[in-house]
């Protein structure tokens, strides 16, 4: 028996028309959807473009990336709607599988048939027969469908829709407005520059690259013009901001004047944001124009860290090269060239000094800014007079220093030497051959140069006699000089005697002549005027014979005697007070009541104690008080009385009119012992008065102690008038003096022959 060979069914041509249309189908809704999608992404991209280019006409580069960006979108889109779509494989059983989906009245029939096609029956199983009926069920029912209703109509239907509305909006909007459309496609498309045509054009002053840096906390005022030339003036400008830290507001700027149109260029608005603490941005807008992208920016504001002065002194203060902080007001010696140097605490490109109100006409000085731009310098120049300078500083952010820093330069002038000098063992009367001691010192601030010795004689001439010149700057010179009178030349008034020549040499001082001198100093001071000159206290003296010196000194010892006798007295009587201080109670004398009553004249009477016991001890606290002030008083009268001795010897010995045993009954014997009593035995006695004063309500204690008192009084007593009987010696010391006038009076004479002698045989040279 022959076998039959297997066949190979196939696909229905019927059943692979419905196929191959369901597929032409698929992929012209792909392309629909993805083209229509297409034209949506081009609208929105045109929108978008135009409303951003409209606000903010961004730089090209802005443009280009918005481009690019445009682009992108475009295509990505189209490769998810189309691309991936519209040339995926489609094939029979997907098709099939799809029908039978949307239609299950196929039975499964369709999908059967399409996989089991073009198979060899033995290798799945399946027998001719049943594929031919399958085939035909499929055939039959597969003519009773409608491929269109696979599709859903909805999305294809919205997506054309927007695709006609953005078209159509497009097309509309280049009719209505064809120049908007050209500026659009000349900015987006060939990224050209050519500005938007507006009705309204604003610009801002100040804001170079949109951005304004401020110091911080202060305010920042916004001004805005408007092109009075444009079509509309804006009546609001409106100023929309963002503060750092999320605050965002508006306002409305206010509008300044009303600008006509022709005459002014610019309407004008101003803003103010006040105290800015944190960086702000913000847009102005007005009318169709809009400034976008303005900032704000808060900076420090600069100060100075650091301010010090280099002062190079006048060569003759010779002193190094100083440099001092500044601090308030800085004094300065006149002469000193200073120069400024200081430090800030930002970067600088200048510094401005300007000089204060009370000195009208400087021209400003401009410091010189150092490698490090936070440091600055410059020469103020030579300090002739105060000063008060004013430093703006200018820095790198292009702020300037909200107040102007204020340097007060002090010129302090050189003063004249100081020249506290005494004359000592001098008094107003001297004689021809005396010396004058001078003992003190000459001070300066800046060292003194030279000292000499000033004189005139009778309204005449000043003289001056060099004393000493110093090398260096010795600010603090001790004086101790003694010039001689006799070697002070004296330029004579008038004509010589007979018989005198004028030859005979520079007259000398002679007695009857008043002497007026001075000690004078100057510092090195080589500016201006030259050296500062100062004169001491000046001195007049009268020139007398030493017989009147003597008159005159004993006069003064005879008058301090009797000072001396009156201060005996006062002690004397303070002791015998202390006989009248009483320890037991009594009846007080009447004397007694009268101390306690008043001791003054015209003193109110104090009312009388209740008891006697109160009236004793208020008399011997009166007494003891009284007693102690009388002890010091009397200490310093006798401590007085023993320089003025002292003196009086000086002046003997200065006027050379002195003897030895002169000097030792003035020093030793009377100025000494007055020493010892005043500075020894008045203090003790003054220790037993308080001692007593402690104990005055102590009746055991206190009578023993004003005993001592006493006691010390009478030894201050004796000591005292055995001084009084050295300075009754007075009678032998006339007599000591005449023997000197007559002694004095054999000198002179004497020396008045020998000087015609000399004369004489000067003239027989001459006539030789």
């Amino acid at each position: 028996m022959m076998s039959i060979p297997p066949h190979n069914p196939t696909l229905d041509p019927a059943v692979q028309a419905v196929l191959a249309g369901l597929r032409r189908r698929i992929r012209l809704y792909v392309w629909a959807q993805g083209l229509a999608a297409g034209v949506v992404c081009l609208g929105a991209a045109f929108w978008a473009s135009l409303a951003l280019d409209w606000f903010f006409e961004p730089v090209w580069p802005v443009r280009a990336l918005a481009l690019v960006a445009a682009a992108l979108g475009l295509g990505g889109t189209l490769y998810q709607l189309i691309g991936r779509r519209a040339f995926a494989r489609l094939g029979d059983a997907s098709m099939a599988l799809l029908l039978e989906r949307r239609f299950p009245e196929l039975g499964d029939g369709l999908l059967t048939a399409v996989e089991l096609a073009g198979q060899p029956p033995g290798e799945v199983g399946f027998s001719p027969a049943m594929l031919d009926r399958t085939t035909r069920a499929a055939v039959a029912n597969v003519n009773q469908v409608q491929p269109a209703k696979v599709f859903h109509p909805g999305p294809l239907g919205r997506g054309l829709a927007f695709a006609a509305a953005a078209a159509l909006s497009i097309a509309i909007f280049s009719a209505a407005v064809p120049n908007a459309i050209g500026t659009w496609a000349r900015r987006n498309l060939l990224l050209g520059e050519e500005p938007w045509p507006r009705q309204t054009r604003l610009s801002i002053v100040g804001f170079d690259g949109g951005a304004v840096k401020v110091a911080r906390g202060d305010d920042v005022e916004v001004r805005v013009r408007a092109d009075t030339s444009m079509p509309t003036v804006p009546k609001t400008v409106r100023v929309r901001y963002l503060a750092e830290g999320g605050s965002r507001g508006r306002k409305s700027m206010n509008r300044e004047g009303d600008a006509v149109p022709g005459r002014d260029p610019y309407q004008e608005y101003s803003c103010t944001f006040q105290g800015v603490l944190a960086p702000i941005d913000f847009d102005v807008v007005g009318g169709d124009a809009r400034i976008a992208g303005l900032r704000i920016e808060v900076v420090d504001s600069p100060t100075v860290e650091e301010l010090a002065l280099e002062c190079r002194y006048p060569a003759y203060m010779a002193r190094p090269t100083k440099r001092m902080p500044v601090l308030g007001v800085t004094q300065i010696p006149l002469g000193t060239s200073v120069r400024l140097e200081g430090r800030a605490n930002k970067d600088l490109v200048g510094v401005r000094i300007d000089a204060a109100l009370e000195e009208p006409g400087a021209e400003p000085i401009a410091a010189r800014i150092d490698a490090d731009p936070r440091r600055f310098a410059c020469d103020l120049g030579t300090i002739v007079a105060d000063r008060t300078l004013l430093l703006s500083l200018h820095d790198a952010d292009g702020i300037r220093s909200r107040q102007p820093l204020r340097l007060a330069l002090g010129a302090v002038a050189d003063e004249v030497p100081a020249i506290p000098i005494q004359l000592a063992g001098i008094g107003t009367a001297i004689t021809a051959q005396a010396r004058l001691p001078l003992v003190g010192r000459v001070t300066d601030d800046y060292g003194v140069a030279r000292v000499w010795f000033e004189y005139r004689v009778d309204q005449g001439a000043v003289g001056q006699m060099p004393l000493a010149a110093f090398e260096g700057n010795p600010t603090d010179v001790p004086i101790d000089v003694a010039p001689e009178v006799r070697d002070l030349a004296v330029t004579s008034q008038t004509a010589p005697p007979a018989g005198e020549s004028a030859a005979a040499g520079p007259a000398r001082v002679q007695p009857g002549a008043k002497l007026e001198i001075a000690l004078a100093a100057c510092d090195r001071r080589d500016l201006g005027t030259g050296p500062n000159v100062a004169t001491s206290q000046r001195w007049v003296l009268d020139v007398v014979t030493p017989e009147r010196l003597q008159v005159l000194l004993q006069a003064r010892e005879l008058v301090l005697r009797q000072r001396f006798e009156m201060i005996i007295g006062e002690v004397a009587d303070t002791r015998d007070s202390l006989l009248r201080i009483e320890f037991q109670d009594g009846p007080p004398a009447a004397e007694d009541d009268r101390a306690v009553e008043g001791a003054e004249p015209g003193d109110q009477p104090e009312a009388a104690p209740e008891t006697s016991a109160q009236r004793q001890a208020a008399l011997r606290a009166l007494r003891c008080q009284r007693a102690v002030e009388n002890c010091r008083k009397n200490a310093q009268e006798t401590l007085g009385t023993a320089d003025a001795f002292d003196d009086l010897r000086l002046q003997l010995i200065n006027n050379r009119i002195d003897t030895e045993e002169l000097k030792i009954r003035l020093g030793s014997g009377i100025a000494d012992p007055l020493r010892h009593i005043a500075g020894e035995m008045f203090p003790e006695w003054e220790k037993r008065l308080l001692t007593l004063r402690d104990a005055l309500e102590d009746a055991a204690r206190g009578p023993a102690l004003r005993d001592e008192a006493r006691t010390q009084a009478d030894a201050v007593l004796l000591a005292m008038n055995q001084v009084l009987a050295r300075m009754t010696e007075l009678e032998d010391f006339n007599e000591v003096i005449a023997i000197l006038e007559e002694i004095v009076r054999e000198q002179d004479a004497l020396g008045e022959q020998t000087q015609r002698r000399h004369k004489a045989l000067l003239q027989e040279l001459l006539e030789d």
